[in-house]
């Protein structure tokens, strides 16, 4: 008679094996949001890094020309990229080199950032404002109250106050 209950009680279930299988796949799937949770918040601190690097690359090179800033060549920079001379190989004046920071400028936050692009407004005696612009995807189509009207949707924005 022992030996009867003693062969009943041997192994799992296929009851126990399912309920098993059941909690180490919701286990798994609570670590694979944490996951993907984790990625884009590290994607959208690596893009707002980036966009406060590219700030003070603008800043850097406004107040690198003085004259460039009297002359009121920073005073609405836009988001397009101007053609410009190279002011690295030649000569160029106060105008000539703004135009070239706006150029450099604008191409590299088109490159750093997804359609990155970057303006400044104001001018020496009400200082400047400096606002960067991407999209971020994770915005899960919001709209950034720091951003100008007008912006669309999945848009991130970045401003700053700069008074050289």
């Amino acid at each position: 008679m022992s030996h009867e209950v003693q062969s009943r009680q041997k192994g799992f279930s296929l009851l126990e094996i399912l309920i098993t299988i059941i909690v180490m796949s919701f286990g798994l799937l609570g670590m694979a949001a944490l996951i993907i949770a984790g990625a884009r918040g590290n994607n959208i601190a690596y893009y707002r890094s980036i966009a406060s690097k590219q700030t003070e690359d603008i800043a850097d090179r406004m107040r690198a020309n003085q004259a460039g800033i009297i002359a009121g060549s920073y005073d609405a920079l836009t988001a397009t990229i101007p053609t410009s001379s190279d002011c690295i190989t030649n000569s160029c004046s106060a105008t000539q080199i703004a135009s070239f920071d706006h150029a450099q400028w604008n191409t590299a936050n088109a490159g750093l950032l997804p359609n990155g692009v970057g303006t400044v407004t104001g001018s020496i005696a009400a200082g400047y404002v400096i606002t960067l612009r991407w999209t971020e995807k994770e915005m899960g189509g919001e709209v950034d109250p720091n951003c100008p009207g007008g912006v669309a949707t999945n848009t991130r924005c970045f401003v700053t106050r700069f008074v050289p």
